[in-house]
């Protein structure tokens, strides 16, 4: 697996190899890779409240336009969330300098896998990517990130099922591999939540960027993919949405230029009301059609992952679906939520904290826009835990 968290430091015993490798086997732009090798951490920087709401000359006008219920608790138990540095190029060549786009840390996250997983570029035959913010709507990043990753035999599509797409991918991708169709597939998805966070929201304090990518192979029999379930509520579609609007405070003067953008949008108060109420129950559908599935028990479970959409989310899953804490690992107070990204970086920082033991099993469950449900049973390999605890 590979990780990019912005400014997590990264192992100094690899940190050459990796510089190596981007800068030889990948065409990531030199600027990210110059602050990689000066830092010796991840590109990007660490937000907490602080700095993103508190110190601001509008915060008391943030809080004053809040639900009246949010007032004495802003932030939700929010603490940090991580950001990814502005295009080093828009800060040289425009008035406006954007985030880094959604397709070099897509890079990044699959050059690490990569590098990780000592598997060459050349024995890729597929890469399947979910873009949470994608670089432009159509087309979709995948065959972009397979060129910046120079895989030359590699096909490349998207896959969406909004916060859930990552297991989605797991799923497919393992189908492929155990079908034969494909050998080695590597997935990735990503969440560049400051390409689309509206700041003035009260929701956003929950959110933050991350990458996440990982290589799905033909293991030993009993090993990997043991079984999954999922099923959707297209019902709650418009629950929430990407919507072109204008921050939610704004004073503009008769010559303002436009700061009408796309941002995340609560639209329909029916649908995120069904969201939440039915948030534990559904979950814990799917989690108990696929132990049923593969004739597995809670106990069974020796690391659970899951979506952490708000603070108290995970461990409600948790809760509902009967697994003690020191089993399970979240890191919401970290990176708040990391939408697609979110059960897999529990997974990746599990594993490096020792919770996970070849030949134990992994659950990895998520939501994806309260309309799609998906659980994923896998026993861990001894090839993934050596190549994730760096």
């Amino acid at each position: 697996m590979g990780g990019y968290l912005p400014a997590k430091k990264y192992a100094e015993a690899r940190l050459a190899g990796l510089l190596r490798y981007l800068r030889e086997e990948t065409l990531l732009p030199e600027d990210y890779i110059r602050q990689l090798e000066e830092s010796g951490h991840l590109p990007g920087t660490i937000e907490n409240n602080y700095d993103g709401w508190e110190s601001k000359p509008w915060f008391e006008a943030w809080l004053k336009s809040m639900p009246e219920k949010k007032r004495n608790d802003p932030f939700q138990g929010s603490k940090e969330r991580r950001r990814v540095p502005l295009d080093p190029v828009s800060i040289r060549e425009s008035v406006y300098p954007h985030p880094m786009l959604p397709s070099d840390a897509e890079t990044l996250a699959g050059a690490m896998a990569l590098f990780h997983a000592g598997i060459k570029r050349e024995d890729i035959d597929q890469i399947i990517v979910h873009s949470q913010v994608p670089d432009r709507a159509l087309p979709a990043n995948a065959s972009l990130v397979q060129h910046k990753l120079k895989l030359p035999y590699a096909g490349a599509f998207a896959l969406d099922s909004c916060c859930s797409s990552f297991i989605t991918m797991m799923q497919v991708a393992s189908s492929l591999v155990r079908s034969g169709v494909k050998k080695n597939v590597l997935i990735i998805g990503s969440i560049l939540d400051s390409m689309i966070n509206d700041k003035s929201n009260y929701y956003s304090v929950n959110t933050g960027d991350a990458a996440i990518a990982g290589i799905i192979s033909r293991v030993e029999e009993g090993y990997g993919y043991l079984g999954s379930d999922s099923f959707s509520d297209g019902a709650r579609h418009d629950g929430v949405i990407f919507t072109r609007r204008e921050p939610n405070l704004i004073r503009k003067t008769a010559t303002s230029p436009s700061f009408v953008q796309e941002f995340v949008t609560f639209h329909n108060p029916v649908a995120l009301k069904a969201i939440a109420t039915q948030a534990q129950e559904d979950l814990l559908k799917v989690v108990t059609r696929v132990l049923e599935r593969t004739g597995k028990t809670t106990e069974d479970i020796n690391l659970l992952v899951t979506h952490q959409p708000v603070a108290w989310t995970a461990n409600a899953w948790r809760e509902s679906i009967g697994v003690p804490p020191e089993r399970f690992y979240e890191s919401y107070e970290k990176y708040g939520n990391i939408a697609t990204a979110s059960a897999p970086v529990n997974l990746l920082e599990g594993i490096e904290q020792g919770m996970l033991q070849p030949g134990e099993i992994a659950m990895l469950a998520s939501t994806g826009a309260g309309e799609n449900f998906i659980a994923l049973l896998e026993r861990a390999t001894p090839e993934l835990i050596r190549n994730t605890k760096l």
